[in-house]
C-alpha cells in the first residue's frame, strides 16, 4: 500500500461567495457625514483603524485543513541503549576495520553534541568500514534485538541532512538490520538521495535482491525530516513527513516469510553510500534532532 499526501486529490471546486453593493447612500448616513466635517472625518477614520487592529490581534489565525504537524522541538538526544559504529579503526585511523563504541559515546569529529542537545554525525568517505560493506559510516546501533515478524516495534527520528557524499549523493538514515548471527544482512533501509526519500526492502536473508519504493521527492538539504519505521507483525511501514514543504508519505511492505523469526535491530545515523576513498572533505553529514525506539 502506498500513500502520498504531498498533493492530495480534492474533489469539487472552491466555494465562492458573491455580494452585491448598493451604489447609493441612505439619507440618514449622508446627513451624518455632512455633520462630521473634516475633523470629524479624521477622528472617525482613526477610530475605524484602531478597531480593525484590535479585531485582527484578537482573532485566532485559521489553520489550513491539510496543514502538517510541526517537527518535534529539539531535545537532548540520549545515547542510552545504543552502540556506535565509527569510520575509524581501533587506533583512530581512517582505514581498516571500523571500531565500535559499546556503549555509544561522543567521539569528535564523528559524533558531536550541539548546544541544543541534538547530535551531529560526520561520516567521511575516507574511513574504516564494517565487514561486507565498502562504505564508512557513523551510525548508532541498538543494543536490543527483536524477532522479525513478532510484536510491534517503532523507530522514530527527526533528521536534517546537511551534506551528501559525492558519487552516490546517498545516505541511509535509518534501517532494520539483521542482528545476532545475521548482523551482516539488512532488512529495510530508508535512504535520502539527492532530495529523494526512498525505502529498500530485502526479499531474502540469504539471496540478493531488494524491492525499492520512492516516498518523497524534492526535499532539499538542510530540511528537517521526520520519519517512522514500524515493524508490526509481518507488516513494515515507513512513514516520512517534511513540515516545511507540507509533504508526507508512507509505504507498507510485507515481511518475506524467509525473514520470519530472524533477530533484527534498529540502526540510525549517517551510513553514507560512497565507497571508501582518499578524500579529506567528502562524506555525509546530518543532525539528529529527535530519537525514540522500542
Amino acid at each position: 500500500m502506498y500513500v502520498n499526501s504531498a498533493y492530495p486529490h480534492v474533489k469539487g471546486t472552491p466555494m465562492s461567495r458573491s455580494r452585491s453593493k448598493s451604489t447609493s447612500e441612505s439619507p440618514s448616513k449622508s446627513a451624518q457625514r455632512a455633520q462630521l466635517g473634516p475633523a470629524g472625518h479624521a477622528r472617525h477614520g482613526r477610530l475605524l483603524a484602531i478597531a480593525a487592529l484590535a479585531l485582527a490581534s484578537a482573532a485566532p489565525l485559521a489553520s489550513a485543513p491539510n496543514a502538517m504537524a510541526a517537527v518535534r522541538p529539539n531535545a537532548t538526544v540520549s545515547l542510552s541503549g545504543w552502540n556506535l559504529t565509527l569510520p575509524v579503526n581501533s587506533s583512530g585511523e581512517q582505514s581498516g576495520d571500523a571500531a565500535t563504541k559499546d556503549p555509544a559515546v561522543l567521539v569528535s569529529p564523528w559524533l558531536t553534541r550541539n548546544s541544543s542537545g541534538t547530535l551531529t554525525f560526520w561520516a567521511p568517505t575516507k574511513g574504516a568500514t564494517t565487514p561486507n560493506s565498502a562504505h564508512p559510516r557513523t551510525e548508532l546501533v541498538s543494543t536490543s534485538d527483536f524477532s522479525a515478524g513478532s510484536g510491534s516495534h517503532t523507530l522514530s527520528a527527526d533528521v536534517t541532512v546537511q551534506q551528501l557524499p559525492a558519487g552516490s549523493d546517498d545516505i541511509i538514515i535509518g534501517q532494520i538490520h539483521g542482528g545476532g548471527s545475521d548482523s551482516s544482512v539488512p532488512l529495510l533501509m530508508l535512504h535520502y538521495t539527492s532530495g529523494r526519500i526512498w525505502v529498500a526492502v530485502r526479499d531474502n536473508p540469504t539471496v540478493e535482491g531488494t524491492e525499492t519504493d520512492t516516498l518523497l521527492t524534492g526535499v532539499p538539504l538542510n530540511t528537517a525530516i521526520s520519519f517512522h519505521i514500524t515493524a508490526d507483525g509481518t507488516s513494515m511501514t515507513s512513514s516520512v513527513s517534511v513540515s516545511s514543504t507540507g509533504q508526507s508519505a508512507s509505504h507498507t511492505n510485507t515481511l518475506n516469510s524467509s525473514f520470519q523469526g530472524v533477530p533484527v535491530r534498529w540502526q540510525v545515523g549517517d551510513y553514507q553510500q560512497t565507497d571508501a576513498n582518499s578524500s579529506s572533505t567528502d562524506g555525509g553529514r546530518l543532525t539528529l534532532n529527535y530519537l525514540s525506539a522500542n
